[in-house]
């Protein structure tokens, strides 16, 4: 039902046979744009040699470029009045599908360019599609399904990735998911094409109006990318299995849609009891941790959609100009990136409080766009238009697909999280053990390769792996997570410790069980990052107990007063026990007062010329591998191009 421009009096909305392309259409659409900007990440990660400014204005302006998109997308076309049309996404999905193909055949300086370029043009597609299909009578409510059926599809396609995304993998994985997500939102767009052209009336076939408050995209988008299409995040906050956290997720998501497709709008009550519980999920999601930490995912999946129905059910006339909608997506793209840049550079540059605050007021920001219904201005008949048309079943099958993905990701994924059952002892008295800083999985040559880092690390046969710069959901390092793929890739069991937050930090893999597993907050000191140490236990086949320490101190190297006071309190925190392993980035060259303090305490050095740093042009020795009544052996350092550090190789036996 709607309401009549004159009266208001409440009629009956008839069925509308175009609803599931658009909604479907959107869906496709949210799918893809939610791969490129957690692509857009290891991409901007290329800019970081010209520092945290280069990244900014990077950034910025390739979302900010969606706006002009969008204007020659209309200008092409011919749609002078700014509102986009089905032809208009017939075109834009086109060219987001040809780009999106290229994307997965390029690498180095050519992915930088045009990656970054695939996400301009995804939000701009995308935010024109949020506007055709908002911008008619029940229109906000369909958009709104679309949004959220798009981010379910997301997290149950990364699932069945094992959250490695496709866009980074060469083999025909890849390419079946780019051919099947460029060529499914095309033919979706082409039959909105042929609808349109069908239908029997002008409103079925145009929008007469378009959302006041469009700029929400952007701002769903950050916090989906962040938090709500985020398996990796869910997984390392909630300390739940990747498959369960996944599945959970998904499922409140396909509750939330569910509730859209009520007939009937949301009452005031409602709306604003959905805004507080968008504002307190996100923010418990983010501040918590443990179970308290899915369930406030759970939560924010379950409210969010009636948010985004409100916010986008308010509407105004048609607007008045290619300009005026160019620069409604060019908000929209600043509205995405704006808090995930301010997010992610707090790691590199702090903000006066904690960054959580900003992935907050995202979401109140959100959430007030959805608590009032009529403004000023707004057109009668489309003040109260999120009302689903009488006949839904078509569109609660659009819900199925990523209940699918999630279980096929689920059934595939381990059902621990601590990866691989593994035997209790290793498999002899001397071991292999591979230190290795992994740059939170993104090469320098811009490229995110887990299978040729699990590849590297198998050569060399390991009984034991400590890795630093593991991301976990981590959006500049592309969102997967590193360590549940490396366990479940590798046969091994792991464990991680959070250090910047619960989605960056170190891991220690083996083959046999870890035991004694301690989690070592270290001093922040001048920053600008929180750093941490993980120690845990491995046993050798005669029952010998040997202590492993995953450590990484402070970078920059003015640093030295925080790094002794790390090693200070990681000391204190960790008394020796030989025999004992510490290895990790230390970030001090040899000679520096940090290797000094700690052959004082009596650890031994693996080798003291092996160079590191940078993997590519090797020029200093940053990380160590050391001991306490362990014997070392033929300590390799392998150059490779998948971090900015080469990996460190030792061999050893446990002293007499």
């Amino acid at each position: 039902m709607t309401s009549t421009p004159t009266t208001g009096t409440p009629v009956r909305t008839p069925p509308d046979a175009g609803t599931p392309t658009r909604v479907w259409l959107v869906a496709m659409l949210t799918v893809l744009c939610l791969e490129l900007i957690r692509a857009s990440g290891p991409l901007l990660d290329r800019a970081f040699a010209g520092g945290a400014a280069s990244v900014a204005v990077t950034a910025l302006g390739t979302y900010a470029a969606a706006g002009l998109v969008a204007a020659l997308l209309l200008l092409v076309l011919g749609r002078t009045s700014g509102t986009p049309d089905a032809r208009t996404l017939l075109l834009g999905t086109a060219a987001l599908g040809v780009l999106r193909l290229v994307v997965q055949a390029l690498d180095g300086e050519a992915l930088f360019v045009v990656g970054l370029v695939a996400v301009a043009v995804c939000v701009a597609v995308l935010t024109l599609a949020v506007a055709f299909v908002a911008g008619r009578p029940a229109g906000g409510r369909q958009a709104a399904i679309g949004l959220m059926i798009g981010c379910g599809l997301s997290v149950g396609l990364q699932l069945v990735l094992g959250t490695w995304d496709a866009v980074w993998r060469d083999g025909w994985v890849g390419w079946v998911v780019a051919v099947a997500l460029s060529v499914g939102a095309l033919v979706t767009a082409r039959g909105l094409v042929s609808f349109t052209a069908r239908a029997t009336s002008a409103s079925a076939a145009e929008a007469t109006g378009r959302p006041r408050r469009l700029w929400v995209l952007g701002l769903f988008l950050a916090l989906a990318a962040t938090v709500v299409a985020n398996p990796a995040f869910v997984a390392s906050q909630s300390g739940v299995a990747l498959g369960w956290a996944g599945l959970a997720v998904v499922l409140a998501n396909s509750v939330g849609t569910w509730a859209l497709l009520r007939a009937d709008p949301w009452r005031g009550p409602v709306r604003v009891g959905a805004a507080v519980l968008v504002v307190a999920g996100a923010a418990g999601a983010l501040w918590l941790s443990g179970v308290a930490a899915l369930v406030c995912v759970v939560v924010l999946e379950l409210c969010l959609g009636i948010v985004l129905s409100a916010a986008l059910s308010a509407h105004r006339p048609a607007p008045r100009g290619i300009v005026r909608t160019g620069a409604a997506t060019l908000v929209v793209g600043l509205g995405t990136i704006g808090p995930l840049l301010l997010y992610m550079l707090d790691y590199d540059v702090p903000l006066p409080v904690d960054n959580v605050w900003v992935m907050v007021l995202a979401a109140l920001g959100l959430a007030l766009s959805g608590l009032r219904r009529r403004t000023p201005g707004a057109v009668p008949a489309l003040t109260s238009p999120d009302r689903m048309p009488a006949r839904t079943s078509s569109v609660r099958l659009l819900i199925l697909p990523a209940l699918v993905l999630a279980l096929l990701g689920f059934l595939r994924s381990d059902a621990s999280a601590t990866g691989a059952d593994v035997p209790a002892r290793a498999a002899g008295d001397d071991l292999t053990l591979v230190d290795w800083n992994l740059h939170y999985g993104v090469s320098p040559l811009t490229a995110v390769d887990l299978e040729g880092i699990a590849a590297t690390i198998e050569t060399f046969d390991p009984d034991v792996v400590a890795l630093q710069e593991v991301q976990r959901g981590w959006v500049f390092g592309g969102g997967s997570d590193m360590a549940t793929w490396l366990a479940h890739r590798l046969d091994m069991t792991v464990h991680f410790a959070p250090a910047a937050d619960h989605q960056f930090g170190n891991a220690v893999l083996a083959r046999s069980e870890l035991t004694d597993v301690a989690v070592h907050p270290l001093p922040f000191g001048v920053g600008p990052q929180a750093r941490s140490a993980l120690s845990t236990t491995l046993t050798t086949a005669d029952g010998t107990e040997v202590r492993v320490t995953s450590v990484h101190l402070q970078h920059r190297e003015p640093s030295t007063p925080t790094r002794l006071a790390q090693l200070t309190a990681l000391a204190d925190a960790e008394p020796v026990r030989p025999p004992a392993v510490l290895a990790g980035d230390l970030n001090a060259e040899p000679g520096w007062p940090e290797i000094e303090r700690l052959e004082a305490g009596g650890w031994v050095a693996a080798d003291d010329t092996l160079l590191t740093f940078t993997a590519q042009q090797p020029d200093r020795k940053i990380d160590w591998v050391l001991g306490q009544g362990v014997t070392f052996r033929t300590p390799t350092s392998p150059q490779t191009s998948l971090s900015d550090h080469s990996p460190l190789v030792v061999e050893l036996s446990v002293d007499d």
